[in-house]
């Protein structure tokens, strides 16, 4: 089963762990019952072809460790709407 993200890029944040570089999108998400929400995507591909404040949809592999969800990239991103 795929699983897409629509999201607006709030942050794009470059790291840097052992000499390996990689970059993640986040985005703030507002829930009533949590409050404001940084969900955060790491990326398989730097090539964005986006920026911030972009809407996007990014298809995603979900892991979970101590009650957090990690989002990876899992394919193609699309630009719903540019900025």
């Amino acid at each position: 089963m795929e699983v897409k993200l629509f999201l607006k890029i709030d942050h794009i944040q470059e790291k840097e762990y052992e000499g390996t570089k990689s970059m993640q999108l986040q985005t703030i998400q507002k829930s009533e019952k949590k409050g404001f929400e940084i969900i955060k995507v790491k990326l398989t591909d730097t090539n964005l072809g986006c920026k911030i404040g972009d809407s996007i949809s990014i298809p995603v592999r979900l892991s979970a460790m101590n009650s957090q969800i990690f989002y990876t990239q899992n394919g193609k991103i699309e630009l719903v709407k540019g900025n």
